[in-house]
Formats: C-alpha cells, structure tokens, sequence
C-alpha cells in the first residue's frame, strides 16, 4: 500500500495560497506523496522569494517521495503572467505573433525560460496550441498566436524550441482546442461540434506538429466533441480523445496532464474523486488542482483496490513521469 500511496501521489499537482510553505501543504506532501506543485501569482513575491520557496519544495518532495517534483507555473506571457514585477515579463502569444518573425517567439521562450529555472521552477504550461477561429471566443483571444493553423504551428514550434534549448519543461495546451467555442470551461459546459476530420485539418494541426517535433506533455481541456465521442464527456475524462485520438492517431508518446480539475466544466457534473479515476480510465497522466485533492486522491487508490483501474495503468504513467524526472 505504501509503494500506491507514492505511485499515485507522482499522479497529482497541487497549489498552496501564500509565498511560503503552510502547515497544511507540508501535512499534504508527507501523508500523500505529492509529487509536484503549480505555482500562481499569490506564490510570486520577488525573484529572491520564488528561488527560496522553489528550493523548500524540491527539498520537502524529493525527500518524502525519492523523486524531484515537477514545479508547474503558468507563464504564458502578457495578459497571463504570475511572475513579479521584477522578472522580465515577455508580451502574449498574439502580439509576438505580429511581429511576423518566429525568431522573436523563440527568444522571448527563451527569456521565461532562464528566468525561471533560476528561480527554480523547471515547468512552464506554455505554450497555448489553440487557433482563435472565434472572435466570440472568451478565453483564449490574444493567447493565441493567431486564427490559423499555419500561424499557431509557426509560433508554436518556434516557442517550444526555445524552451528545449533552455531545458525548461514545457506543455502544449488546451487539447483538442478551446479557440473555436463559444464558452469558458472556467465557468461551464464547452463544447465543440467539429467532427474529427474537421479537427484534424484545423484544431488538432498545432498537436500533430507539436507531437512531430517531440513535445513531451500536451494538456488536454475540458472540451467535449459530441461528435467525436458520441457523448458530452469532456475530452480530459474521455479514453476516445486521450487515447484513441492524442495517443492513437497522433502518436503522442508523452505525458497527459489535465486542464485544472477546479473548473467549472469538471465541478458542475462530477465529484472530485469521479472526476480523477475517470481521467485516469482515459489515458492521463497527471491530474491538475482537483478541488478536494484527498477525495481525488483517495478514489484513485480506492479504484486501483477494486481493481477499477489496473496497477499496469498506474504503472505506465508513473514510468512516463520518472523518465521525465529522472532526465532533469
């Protein structure tokens, strides 16, 4: 049971609400094993804070797990930045997109990248895949790089190259594309009629070159494709978009994270711990901020006792999380 408890902390990623480490988080990590943290703005209170306060997390995880912990930050640039005001903050997806030249998406990756892994934090959720093919779309707007597929890809490659060349984690997001709906999973239910030969020559065209060119984390939405599935399952919970579709069809080897699970598309129709065994079912990973992480993290070990989830399926993902860990 000991050795579960590990296996299926390595699973989660989990925030906590100030600039240093709480009583509460400390609790969390010893008794579950969590294996890796995101990082927010209320996190971020100078370059000099972040770097003591990523040192303590890394020490706290290795020692209670074996293992380095993932620190996950959301440093898109522009109108989603958490760093403070003292780091360089690069413009959003869109405006470095105007500029017309790869080689600036690139160099600005490049720049978050040395910023925060001298800070400590070896994973940013960058950059956004989606084509913002609906003006009426409001989310993803000016994060994206822009309302084809040609300009995402072009953005795309050029911000995830610079990201390896710095060795800072990175992860496309928000599969299979938020830029076309009409909603904000933040808040609800979104979906998207598309059928998958449509996804395939517009939305998922980011994907497959990401995947191309060996992206190792994509992060899937809380979209559903009715279409596609046949259901209103968003795709984070569904084995059709995970594992028929990112996996199977286009061949992504890597590590499946969920878009947060504190969303109101997840939160308005499934319990945290229905919510977490169902992504698992489906071919993910990693399962970001549940709302009530124990009631998560408790279904998933009660799913594994049942023999609902498999130990071989718990298995293959901790393997593709320590492959990762271990080439930091």
């Amino acid at each position: 049971m000991e050795e579960l408890k590990k296996m299926t902390g390595q699973h989660f990623v989990v925030g906590f609400p100030g600039t240093e480490l709480d009583e509460e988080f400390i609790r969390l990590v010893k008794k579950y094993k969590i294996g890796n943290v995101i990082l927010f703005r209320h996190n971020v209170e100078s370059k000099e804070q972040l770097k003591a306060l990523c040192g303590e997390i890394q020490e706290l995880i290795q020692q209670e797990t074996g293992h380095p912990a993932f620190i996950m930050i959301d440093q898109e640039g522009g109108v989603v930045t958490r760093l403070s005001e003292d780091f360089c903050n690069v413009p959003e997806e869109m405006a470095l997109a105007a500029s017309g030249d790869p080689e600036n998406m690139k160099i600005c990756a490049q720049i978050t990248a040395r910023q925060l892994l001298a800070c400590g934090v070896n994973f940013n959720l960058a950059p956004v895949l989606d084509i913002n093919n609906n003006a009426a779309n409001p989310v993803i707007g000016v994060r994206s790089y822009g309302d084809s597929p040609r300009a995402v890809v072009g953005g795309t490659l050029a911000a995830i190259e610079g990201y390896r060349q710095e060795n800072l984690l990175s992860c496309g997001k928000h599969f299979p594309g938020h830029g076309a709906t009409a909603g904000d999973s933040h808040e609800g239910t979104v979906s998207t009629d598309k059928s998958l030969d449509d996804l395939l020559a517009n939305e998922l065209v980011p994907f497959q070159q990401a995947v191309n060119n060996g992206a190792s984390f994509v992060m899937v939405g809380h979209i559903s494709a009715p279409a596609v599935t046949g259901d209103d399952t968003p795709a984070s919970l569904s084995s059709v978009m995970v594992t028929d579709v990112l996996r199977n069809q286009l061949g992504f080897h890597g590590v499946v994270i969920t878009d947060a699970m504190n969303m109101g598309a997840i939160t308005g129709t499934y319990s945290s711990s229905d919510a977490a065994v169902a992504a698992i079912q489906a071919g993910v990973d990693m399962i970001l901020m549940p709302e009530d992480f124990q009631s998560a993290y408790q279904g998933v070990i009660d799913a594994v006792t049942s023999g609902t989830i498999t130990e071989d399926r718990i298995n293959e993902s901790v393997a593709r999380i320590i492959k990762v860990k271990l080439g930091m």
